[in-house]
C-alpha cells in the first residue's frame, strides 16, 4: 500500500491526464479542507474526552451509589455472572475497540485534510488534484451496513512519506481487522479498573489492585495492538492485485518483499 486505500477503476485516466480544477475551485478549496478539518477533529476531540474524561466523572460524581451498585449486583449469583460475564465484556469492546476505531478512524482525516489546506496555498499544486475518493469493497469496512461499496475519501493523489504515513493509520481505523478488536479488549477493561482505582469509596487495598491490573491491561492492549498493526499492511480493502496499477503492484512487492526480510532476520 502506497498512501492509497484502494486504486481507481479499470481504465481509469492517469491523475496527470486528467483536467485541473477549475478556478473556483481552487479559490474555494482552502475553505472547504479547512471545515472538513475542523468536523473530524472536532469527532476526535469529543471521543478523547468521552473516553478519558468519562473515568473520573463515574468515579467521583456519584462514587457511593457506584460503588454500592456494583455490591448489589456482584451479591446476587444470577446478577453477579451476567455482570462480569455479558456487561463487562460489552463495555470493553464498546470502549476498548470502539474508541480505537473511532479515534483512528477520525484523526488521520483531519490530518490530511490541513495538509490539503496547505497545498491548496501552493502554487505547485495550484492546478492539481489535492485528494480522491476510493471504493471499499462491501463489508470490509467499519460502520453500518451499506447497499454498496464505501466511498472512502480524502485520499492523497500525491503521496510522500508523511501522508502514507498517515495513510497507514488511515487504513487501520476503516478495516476491519479481528487481531485489532481482540487486542482493544484490556483497554475497555482498563477502562474500567481505572473507574475502580479512582473512586474513594473504594478500600485503599483494592486501589492499588485496580491501578496495578489498569496499567498491565494498558501495557497488554498497547503490545498486542502494536503487532495487529504491524501484521496488517495488507488490510487496505480494496479490489485485489489485479486491478492496481503498474505503480500500486510494484510498491505492494516492495512492501512484501521487506516483510519478508525482516522475519528472516528475526528468526
Amino acid at each position: 500500500m502506497s498512501g492509497t486505500v484502494a486504486p481507481g477503476p479499470a481504465g481509469a485516466v492517469p491523475d496527470g491526464q486528467r483536467p485541473g480544477p477549475g478556478p473556483a475551485s481552487v479559490a474555494l478549496r482552502p475553505l472547504g479542507y479547512l471545515l472538513i478539518g475542523s468536523v473530524w477533529l472536532a469527532i476526535w476531540l469529543v471521543a478523547v474526552l468521552l473516553l478519558v474524561g468519562s473515568v473520573p466523572y463515574l468515579a467521583f460524581a456519584d462514587s457511593d451509589g457506584l460503588v454500592e451498585g456494583v455490591g448489589d449486583r456482584l451479591a446476587d449469583p444470577v446478577e453477579a455472572v451476567v455482570f462480569l460475564l455479558v456487561l463487562v465484556p460489552i463495555a470493553a469492546a464498546a470502549v476498548g475497540a470502539g474508541g480505537w476505531y473511532v479515534l483512528t478512524a477520525s484523526w488521520p482525516l483531519a490530518v490530511l485534510s490541513f495538509v490539503y489546506v496547505v497545498r491548496a496555498l501552493s502554487p505547485a499544486y495550484a492546478r492539481q488534484k489535492l485528494s480522491f475518493t476510493a471504493r471499499a469493497a462491501w463489508g470490509s469496512t467499519i460502520g453500518p451496513p451499506t447497499v454498496g461499496n464505501v466511498a472512502l475519501s480524502l485520499q492523497p493523489v500525491r503521496a510522500t512519506r508523511f501522508t502514507d504515513r498517515v495513510m497507514r493509520f488511515y487504513v487501520a481505523g476503516w478495516s476491519l481487522n479481528v487481531r485489532m478488536l481482540l487486542a482493544m479488549l484490556p483497554a475497555g477493561l482498563a477502562w474500567v479498573t481505572a473507574i475502580g482505582a479512582l473512586a474513594p469509596s473504594v478500600p485503599e487495598v483494592l486501589h492499588v489492585v485496580f491501578g496495578a491490573l489498569t496499567v498491565l491491561l494498558l501495557g497488554a492492549s498497547w503490545t498486542l495492538g502494536v503487532r495487529a498493526f504491524r501484521g496488517d499492511v495488507s488490510a487496505a480493502p480494496h479490489d485485489g492485485v489485479g486491478a492496481m496499477s503498474a505503480d500500486q503492484r510494484a510498491q505492494r512487492l516492495k512492501e512484501l518483499r521487506k516483510q519478508r526480510e525482516k522475519r528472516l532476520r528475526e528468526r
